[in-house]
């Protein structure tokens, strides 16, 4: 039976402990984070306006293209390149917006491809030292000429996820009382608001696959192993940031960062949030008896899969 489109996130397949709660770490979203934050939601450690962490967790987004001229990549013979943007772009989710403005996380990956410059090009996948919300700063040990870009190529920042966000307890100005909700609503809270968060490393999870750029396909045998981002804006299909009826998710694992689609090249792959580790339900030589479950025709797009984390800060890579 073909799959239809209802993603709800990234729903623990196995990990640490035992369902229902597994492995969860308690961590702090800030009062003033307007952004609603639902159950099987990734989320990253939110930055000021300088790129340094703030303590506090935040919605994720997918990777963030920037908007860059031609000449606006620079890097000088002491090993400092920086990047100039105009504008940036999450191909999953929304940048935040409250309380600042989104500079390049500290401790992110920023990834050039494409690029050139005179002599050479400035292609490569470096870790953001500093930033600010127009430019990016990286640590570029390996060069050894200064000069600036004759063209920009893709410019693209990834931020490894501090974990899926599971529900959160609050102090409800409206009740008077402490609440547990199973989503952060984005307002209510008097103080900031504790929340539970799956970081387990060895934790999988379950997700539904959709594209955001394209038309989606089914997610066969040959991404298993490949790494992933997220998006919740479907291409083609009207989609929301989560359903606050039920509080649930609606972040999908998005084909479009894949190996053979992303703009970013095949360097950003290795960066991306979550390894493909399987298909879900898959039962070799036969038909799964599942198969007619919406999510578990793996024939056809919209099918579900098991990720694990890839680059998350619990795991590798830089943290923030």
């Amino acid at each position: 039976m073909a799959n239809t489109f209802a993603p709800n996130g990234f729903q623990q397949y196995q990990g640490t402990g035992s369902s229902p709660t597994f492995e969860q770490t308690q961590l702090a979203i800030a009062s003033g984070n307007t952004t609603p934050i639902f159950s099987g939601d990734p989320v990253i450690q939110a930055a000021g306006t300088t790129g340094l962490g703030t303590g506090y967790i935040t919605q994720a987004y997918g990777p963030v293209t920037l908007t860059v001229a031609a000449t606006a990549i620079t890097t000088s013979s002491a090993g400092v390149l920086t990047v100039t943007f105009t504008a940036a772009t999450a191909t999953g989710g929304t940048l935040p917006t409250s309380p600042n403005a989104w500079a390049p996380p500290v401790g992110s990956t920023l990834i050039i491809n494409g690029s050139t410059m005179t002599s050479g090009n400035m292609n490569g996948a470096f870790t953001v030292t500093s930033s600010s919300t127009t430019t990016a700063v990286v640590a570029n040990s390996g060069a050894t000429i200064s000069g600036t870009s004759t063209a920009s190529g893709t410019c693209t920042v990834i931020v490894p996820p501090a974990g899926i966000f599971v529900g959160c307890r609050y102090l409800s100005t409206a009740n008077k009382y402490p609440v547990w909700r199973n989503y952060w609503p984005g307002s209510d809270a008097n103080g900031d608001v504790t929340a539970y968060v799956i970081t387990d490393p060895l934790a999988q999870f379950s997700v539904m696959t959709g594209n955001s750029n394209t038309t989606a396909t089914a997610v066969g045998f040959s991404s298993i192993g490949q790494n992933i981002g997220f998006a919740y804006s479907q291409s083609g299909v009207a989609t929301t940031n989560g359903v606050t009826a039920t509080g649930l998710s609606t972040f999908f694992a998005d084909q479009y960062s894949l190996i053979a689609n992303s703009a970013a090249g095949p360097a950003a792959n290795a960066y991306l949030p979550f390894r493909i580790i399987a298909l879900q339900n898959y039962v070799p030589g036969a038909v799964s008896p599942l198969a007619s479950i919406n999510g578990n025709d793996n024939t056809t797009a919209y099918n579900r899969i098991i990720v694990g984390f890839n680059n998350a800060m619990p795991r590798s890579f830089a943290g923030i």
